[in-house]
């Protein structure tokens, strides 16, 4: 049975740890320890925390060196200043479905695999013009969200489109649309960082 889990709260983290605090290993300093930002807690003259994810292990490039849970160590007085991190534990993936520290590593990045083409429709044949979007998740697995708007932003009418703007297609209508538009959308997802695709342009034929 593992002893630690991949979601980012006290529970899961890794209970052992406490042990080389020379604290005994159980539940009260596992949740103690989880987090702790408290000089002398656990150890006079430094400030011990660990972390899973957390802007505590965030390093001066705003990077990670790694995936896990880690002790961090500032110390006080003398040592003030001087930090280490010890990885405990080194896991294969980010820990997920925590949205506390979602700004820090998202649970899914988000791509687009294949943007929305530019389009032409005739205005006289109120023709039914469809723009595309196809986007996917690492890892896999994230239920996406589309937001289709004008390319500077502006909210498409209800009447501009048939169908919906929150869909994989936006369908226009070239009777309603009389003008050349461009298009963009919005793939978002919960616990990722929304992406934007690149505008497509409806041209009006007459």
């Amino acid at each position: 049975m593992a002893q630690w889990g991949n979601t980012d709260d006290a529970a899961n983290s890794v209970l052992w740890a406490v042990t080389q605090l020379n604290k005994t290993a159980n539940t009260d300093n596992q949740t103690a320890l989880f987090g702790n930002t408290t000089a002398d807690a656990f150890v006079t003259g430094a400030t011990i925390g660990q972390y899973g994810v957390d802007t505590q292990e965030v390093q001066a490039n705003g990077a990670f060196a790694h995936s896990g849970w880690v002790l961090r160590t500032a110390g006080s007085g003398g040592r003030a200043g001087r930090v280490q991190t010890e990885v405990l534990v080194a896991g294969g993936s980010y820990f997920t479905n925590d949205a506390a520290d979602d700004a820090v590593i998202p649970d899914y990045t988000l791509s687009i695999t294949t943007q929305p083409a530019d389009a032409s429709g005739n205005t006289s044949a109120a023709e039914e013009v469809t723009f595309t979007v196809v986007a996917a998740s690492q890892p896999a697995g994230a239920t996406l969200t589309y937001a289709w708007t004008y390319a500077n932003g502006d909210t498409i009418q209800t009447n501009a489109n048939v169908g919906v703007t929150t869909g994989a297609t936006l369908t226009v209508n070239t009777g309603v649309e009389t003008a050349n538009a461009d298009f963009k959308v919005t793939v978002g997802a919960t616990g990722a960082t929304s992406v934007v695709s690149s505008d497509a342009t409806l041209t009006i034929t007459t």
